[in-house]
């Protein structure tokens, strides 16, 4: 048997058949490139992809907003900016943000120096980097300078505290003795930044170097003539701490570590590399 389409069995042009219950029917017929669209219970429609609004903010994303018209939005994930302190100071919570990763690397520790004779002179400690409260309150978190050698032997390396993750800086080398009776100078101690001091020459008695990057240690003073050197400064520890519902506006206190000095001798030991705060958001 015939079926009904519109009543006289003539479709429309570009149309899509369909059934409204009683007979087939057509559509009117759709614009060229647009999807169709169910209608439930009524005749499906043909419409128009629908695309976001433009939007003058840069570095946005497009997001899905489920079964609506999709945006651009704020990226959520990841950190942006930082702000780097090397000296002590105040740090201000940026506008918008409510999560910091901070990175706290105490300072090296300084060499020991050497002399003429058979002794060493060492060096001091490194000192503490550290973050505390100032009006956002925060528990403090600190990480300790690396250690100075006062002999021959190298000194250890800084250790952290309250850091989400803690690590401890590497121990200064030993100024033991070469072949022919020459001193080794020893490499400086790195923390988590690297940096230690590097060996230099046995060639000729000659001071340490100093710490290459923050928190790194210095290197001892070397005597070729006698049987060691001064020993290396250890490498600043790091704490790395994720700071959570901060309030923007709100500030936080840095204390930045200073370098241990190097003994003073005839060949003087290598002085620590300052300590470091790192802000991420």
């Amino acid at each position: 048997m015939p079926v009904a389409i519109t009543g006289n069995n003539t479709p429309t042009a570009g149309g899509v058949v369909y059934g409204d219950g009683t007979t087939y029917a057509t559509t009117s017929a759709g614009t060229s490139g647009r999807p169709i669209v169910s209608g439930g219970a009524g005749a499906p429609t043909f419409r128009p992809y629908t695309l976001p609004a433009a939007d003058g903010s840069a570095n946005q994303v497009l997001q899905t907003n489920g079964s609506g018209a999709l945006s651009f939005a704020t990226s959520s994930g990841g950190f942006s900016a930082m702000s780097v302190f090397t000296s002590s100071g105040t740090f201000t919570i940026p506008s918008g943000k409510t999560t910091l990763k901070v990175t706290v690397v105490g300072a090296g520790g300084g060499a020991a120096g050497a002399t003429n004779a058979t002794s060493v002179v060492g060096g001091t400690n490194g000192g503490n980097t550290s973050i505390a409260s100032g009006t956002q309150t925060i528990t403090t978190v600190t990480a300790n300078g690396g250690i100075a050698s006062t002999g021959t032997d190298g000194g250890a390396g800084g250790t952290a505290t309250n850091g989400d993750l803690n690590l401890v800086g590497s121990g200064g080398g030993n100024g033991t003795g070469g072949g022919g009776g020459q001193a080794i100078l020893s490499v400086g101690g790195g923390s988590s930044l690297g940096g230690g001091a590097p060996a230099l020459s046995t060639a000729a008695n000659s001071a340490g170097a100093g710490g290459q990057a923050y928190g790194g240690g210095g290197s001892g003073g070397t005597r070729p003539g006698q049987s060691s050197g001064g020993g290396s400064g250890g490498g600043g520890g790091t704490a790395i701490k994720y700071l959570t519902s901060v309030t923007p506006g709100n500030t936080i206190s840095v204390t930045i570590g200073l370098g241990g000095a190097g003994g003073v001798a005839a060949f003087t030991g290598g002085a620590g590399f300052d300590g470091v705060v790192i802000f991420e958001y």
